[in-house]
């Protein structure tokens, strides 16, 4: 077999060509890893502000379901038709009589018992949709794509208002950052 010096030539030549080339991906394959990066990141951000919005008309929501709550259950101890009418009208949120509003009039003990599962269920609904946030918001931070203030003070929200609902606070648990992390390794 001859072996000429233009062969071996030839074969550095087409070594050096491939190994350019594969240069030339690996800082394209780095150039798309830190656009998807970015890209992760303004999603995740867009989901926090999002997310920061829901809470706010959840725990709006969350507020005015307990104020009406407590008032059916000054209704339904009320002796005469005179603090009936006066607790409809002293029950108000942002000023408007919120009672009397989801109450009506000219109801029996029976229909402020009805009332009163109806806005409890609704109440449970408003504390499961926090709870959804809340683990959303701790897979976020377990996955450490980000971490900011917004983010920590947006957690320790959902958090104080949780703890805070009395309704159904058996069934909420507070995630550990490291624990979930622990877990997923």
């Amino acid at each position: 077999m001859k072996i000429t010096a233009d062969g071996i030539l030839g074969s550095a030549q087409n070594i050096n060509n491939k190994k350019k080339s594969d240069e030339k991906e690996l800082k394209q394959d780095n150039v798309n890893l830190k656009n998807d990066s970015i890209n992760i990141k303004n999603v995740i951000n867009s989901r926090i502000e999002a997310i920061e919005k829901e809470v706010r008309e959840i725990q709006t929501s969350l507020t005015k379901n307990q104020i009406i709550s407590r008032g059916i259950d000054r209704l339904m101890t009320a002796s005469n038709p005179t603090t009936l009418d006066t607790i409809m009208n002293e029950t108000m949120f942002n000023n408007n009589r919120i009672l009397r509003d989801f109450v009506g009039s000219g109801l029996t003990q029976d229909d402020f018992r009805l009332k009163k599962n109806e806005i409890d269920s609704l109440i449970s609904n408003n504390l499961i949709s926090l709870t959804k946030i809340q683990v959303e918001m701790d897979n976020i931070t377990a996955a450490g794509v980000i971490g900011n203030k917004k983010m920590e003070n947006l957690m320790s929200g959902i958090n104080d208002t949780l703890k805070s609902t009395a309704v159904g606070i058996e069934n909420i648990s507070n995630l550990d950052e490291e624990k979930v992390m622990r877990l997923i390794k």
